[in-house]
């Protein structure tokens, strides 16, 4: 599934505790003292402590210097060009674990002061390797490409940067000057800020007052909660629970309208300032990915939108509801067969499902837990939703807020493969490819997923199982697939209006969001005035490198195609997929996928998705007729 708070930054390439019981239960959030060691990750092996940041920091410092007295001895051979690219990537690694732990430190528990300061100050030290490196690109692109093929037949230790090289020398129509290189490299730490202010108001400071739960106990609502709540199987819990947090945000909708057109306008400024025709242009050359991806995605999900509406007809008819509503979009339409599961028992659950991807990959699942990459649990001011995060040296740690249902075991399935991907293409590559791009990075989380789903379908041991489990896998589809696209085409609208010279008031993003609802969901679903809001607490829309959520989508129809090769054929799929998942950022991201025999470049694989999630409606009504049939034999 698709979480809307989580994020994974591949950045410079981002025991159950007896008393937090799943969401309907709980009463209070623990502080993260209160949370067991053994459910929060270990950082000790990045910093000690904060000592042992600022010694990286002054090292850092120290070698910024020295990356700049490269300036102007690029051309003069093989060597002075690894030398300099050897120094940057010292100095990256170094950024890269000053920059993340400071953000994992500041993401336990956003109220902690002393960590909101360490990692503002961790991004204006990114600000300040970008601007030592501002020389680099322009100079390394006035090379011709005759001389930088003879440096690399002439230095042999250079060939590992063959691929790198030529990224970079694709972007030398939207490269500029050395000056103003560098002033976009000082511009970017103020511009960046918007999506703090945005963590800070939600993760801090917005509250969303107490909702009665399905016991008569009334309980703190939480972003991490709501979920759980969505979930339920009384309908009042579902609705108030929805209505108490969006009119949290409904109270902020100027000031975030605000914070978020000032994102929007600066993305176009970088944008323009480089030369591309619009921040969309920008967001797919830079990844090395055809527009046509993205427009392709958007018009065909667009397009095919049918089963998803008939999908939502039938999950209204089963809930026997006149209409359906917005809070209704998650609840079981059977009761939950799996619920009030243990963190002990979603390992498990997680493992067994992922068998069929070998024994390497479970191995090196086991290792996480033994090494303390999860943090599993939530606790007050900690960020909401699910992430991967990680550097080249550092473990790829993974944080998650458990609450004991299905969607949490799918959530620890989907994050998992973030960090195993992480792990497989960080001790398999070189710094350089350290990391992967991300048209790929969700890839492996959805597969993860698939393959979970198919494995519990397979076992289902009643017509009630299959309804829920498919039920749950529906909604798994429509939000990663359909509910990514359509927030890709909210996006593209709302840059196209600032690139034509209009504002973004809290009045057009609202109607804008609305209309694109309406396309994709049409009359299946009933939207509540306060639904068109929603694209003010969705965080993706605030990352530097925005038009990130389309990823999602072509990554879940990759993945869906991934994962029933790897079930169907087995060895070879197998092989091919962590051929992949090993390669990082070696080659182009269209290109692996490729390799792994899924092409994005055609509307076919978004089409097959399609006729997926139909044959899936299609399970669902045989399910369902078949559970009324059995209740009619024993009537």
């Amino acid at each position: 599934m698709i979480k809307d708070a989580s994020i994974l930054c591949a950045t410079l390439g981002i025991v159950v505790l007896a008393t937090l019981c799943p969401a309907s239960h709980a009463s209070d959030v623990p502080e993260r003292a209160d949370v067991a060691t053994e459910y929060k990750w270990d950082l000790s092996d990045m910093y000690r402590d904060a000592l042992s940041w600022e010694a990286d920091k002054a090292r850092l410092l120290e070698l910024l210097p020295e990356i700049t007295l490269y300036k102007g001895r690029l051309s003069r051979s093989g060597t002075d060009l690894l030398e300099a690219i050897n120094a940057i990537q010292r100095a990256e690694g170094l950024i890269s674990n000053l920059y993340v732990y400071a953000g994992l430190k500041s993401f336990e528990d956003t109220r902690v002061s002393e960590n909101a300061g360490r990692f503002s100050e961790a991004q204006g030290l990114y600000s300040q390797f970008q601007q030592a490196l501002s020389f680099f690109a322009p100079e390394l692109l006035a090379m011709p490409d005759e001389q930088l093929t003879e440096f690399l037949e002439s230095t042999p230790e250079l060939t590992t940067y063959a691929h790198y090289l030529d990224e970079t020398a694709r972007m030398r129509p939207y490269t500029l000057s050395e000056t103003e290189e560098k002033l976009l490299a000082m511009a970017a730490d103020p511009l960046d800020k918007f999506d703090s202010v945005f963590t800070a108001i939600d993760s801090s400071d917005l509250r969303f007052g107490t909702i009665t739960d399905e016991k008569g106990k009334e309980v703190e609502l939480t972003a991490s909660r709501y979920g759980a709540f969505l979930h339920s199987t009384n309908r009042e819990v579902r609705e108030n629970a929805w209505k108490s947090l969006f009119n949290g945000y409904q109270t902020l909708n100027h000031t975030l309208a605000a914070n978020y057109e000032g994102h929007v306008k600066s993305r176009v400024f970088f944008a323009r300032a480089r030369g591309f025709e619009s921040r969309l242009q920008q967001a797919t050359y830079t990844n090395a990915i055809p527009i046509e991806v993205f427009n392709n995605l958007v018009a065909t999900a667009r397009n095919g939108s049918a089963p998803l509406q008939r999908y939502l007809h039938i999950r209204q008819k089963a809930l026997g509801v006149e209409r359906l509503e917005i809070w209704d979009m998650y609840a079981p339409i059977v009761p939950p067969t799996l619920e009030d599961i243990s963190f002990e028992e979603a390992k498990d659950i997680v493992a067994a499902a992922l068998t069929p991807l070998g024994q390497e990959y479970i191995d090196v699942y086991w290792k996480g837990f033994d090494e303390g990459w999860v943090d599993a649990m939530a606790n007050r001011g900690k960020r909401a939703g699910a992430y991967s995060w990680g550097t080249y040296t550092s473990k790829p740690y993974l944080s998650m807020n458990f609450e004991g249902t299905l969607n949490n075991v799918s959530t620890l399935a989907h994050e998992y493969g973030h960090s195993i991907h992480s792990y497989l293409t960080r001790t398999n590559q070189p710094q350089v490819y350290g990391d992967y791009r991300t048209f790929i990075a969700e890839i492996a989380s959805m597969t993860n997923e698939a393959i979970l789903m198919q494995k519990m379908l397979a076992e289902a041991s009643s017509a009630a199982e299959r309804v829920y489990l498919l039920s749950s896998y529906l909604d798994e589809f429509r939000g990663g697939f359909y509910r990514q696209a359509s927030f890709a085409d909210f996006e593209a609208r709302v840059h196209s209006k600032v690139e034509a010279g209009e504002a973004l008031t809290a009045d057009v993003l609202n109607s804008t969001y609305a209309q694109v609802f309406n396309d994709f969901y049409g009359d299946a679903v009933h939207a509540d005035a306060l639904n068109q809001i929603e694209w003010s607490r969705i965080p993706h829309f605030l990352r530097s490198d925005n038009f990130y959520v389309y990823q999602y989508s072509t990554s879940f129809v990759a993945a869906t195609a991934l994962a029933k090769k790897i079930l169907e054929q087995g060895e070879p799929a197998r092989k091919r997929y962590l051929t992949m998942l090993k390669s990082g950022s070696n080659d182009y991201p269209i290109e692996l996928l490729k390799k792994a025999g899924i092409d994005m470049t055609t509307t076919a694989p978004i089409e097959a998705t399609i006729e997926v999630f139909d044959e899936l409606v299609d399970q669902l009504e045989l399910a369902l007729a078949e559970m009324e049939s059995v209740a009619a034999t024993r009537h």
